[in-house]
């Protein structure tokens, strides 16, 4: 695959069925990958066959061992996929420096509580270090619920965890790993809407009810129910800022960002929210609309950064 590089969306497609096969417990056929990840690969069943086909061959090509049965009993004749970790060899792929930058990436994406996604990115010749994979901590932190979250997602369970302090009951529509983060789609039954969780966030085990409990919407589609905050880098690890914002333009930033980006609300009517900043232009652009009614708390390099750019301003203004 020298020289061939994939879209944003085929390759959190194929990160999220790594995932997927490395934490299932059991070998999968295409209609659980299909109904797990649903709205990741299309409906029609050749549409479908086709992707997959196409992503397995290229995480193949990366070394994934993605190996393949033939099962027996109900499902006699099908055929199911999965991965084995251990069965990783010393290959050399010869890959162009773009390609192991992105490999690099993709490693910090799906280390889930082991080292198998750097081991594999030493082993193509490139090098991952704790800086290259920050988000690293933040996926393992609550990698055990995933397993749970896939099935309540395929059964169509009524879930319930603990979240920010508070009991969340949901209808769980897909998982999406993003910028080194998992996200679970999910209508919100209390709320009465569509919102976004981090998974790395929820504070307690999942409790699921019977199945088949819930209709997910015939038009939902994981990827543009989450779409992308221009101010980060597509495919690079998520820069996080904490912005605090006073009560004039609070109202209209939880709209833009969402609840969860709350961090912390004060009594004047302030309130600290976390916004992404891997993007500095689109960054700055959003700050620096809001004047002097929003101020870059952390981290500290990121406040740096902005003051001494409105030092430089100020000093060309004079």
């Amino acid at each position: 695959m020298a020289g061939k590089k994939l879209t944003v969306n085929s390759t959190e497609r194929m990160l999220n069925l790594v995932a997927l096969l490395t934490e299932s417990p059991r070998p999968l056929t295409l209609e659980d990958i299909s109904n797990k990840m649903s709205g990741q690969y299309p409906e029609a069943d050749e549409a479908r066959r086709t992707a997959f086909e196409r992503d397995k061959r290229s995480l193949r090509a990366l070394g994934l061992p993605i190996t393949t049965q033939t099962l027996s009993g109900s499902d006699a004749g099908k055929t199911a996929y999965s991965i084995n970790r251990s069965e990783y060899s010393l290959i050399n792929f010869d890959l162009s420096e773009d390609e192991l930058d992105a490999l690099q990436q993709a490693a910090a994406l799906v280390q889930i509580g082991t080292t198998w996604g750097k081991q594999a990115v030493q082993w193509l010749g490139g090098e991952v270090t704790s800086a290259e994979i920050p988000t690293a901590v933040n996926v393992d932190a609550r990698s055990h619920v995933l397993p749970s979250l896939w099935d309540a997602i395929e059964s169509r369970s009524v879930t319930s965890f603990q979240y920010r302090d508070r009991p969340r009951v949901i209808h769980p529509y897909g998982l999406l790993a993003r910028n080194g983060f998992w996200y679970l789609i999910a209508f919100d039954v209390e709320r009465d809407m569509q919102v976004t969780y981090r998974v790395d966030r929820i504070e307690s085990d999942i409790t699921c009810g019977e199945p088949n409990a819930f209709v997910r919407p015939a038009d939902f589609n994981v990827l543009s129910a989450f779409s992308r905050d221009p101010k980060e880098f597509p495919g690079m690890p998520q820069e996080v800022a904490v912005v605090r914002l006073d009560h004039r333009v609070a109202p209209a930033a939880v709209r833009e960002l969402g609840d969860d980006a709350i961090v912390a609300r004060r009594t004047d009517g302030s309130i600290d929210v976390e916004v992404s900043c891997g993007n500095r232009t689109a960054f700055k652009s959003w700050l620096y609309a809001m004047v002097d009614r929003a101020e870059v708390l952390s981290p500290e390099h990121i406040r740096n950064e902005i003051i001494a750019d409105l030092q430089r301003m100020a000093g060309g203004a004079s």
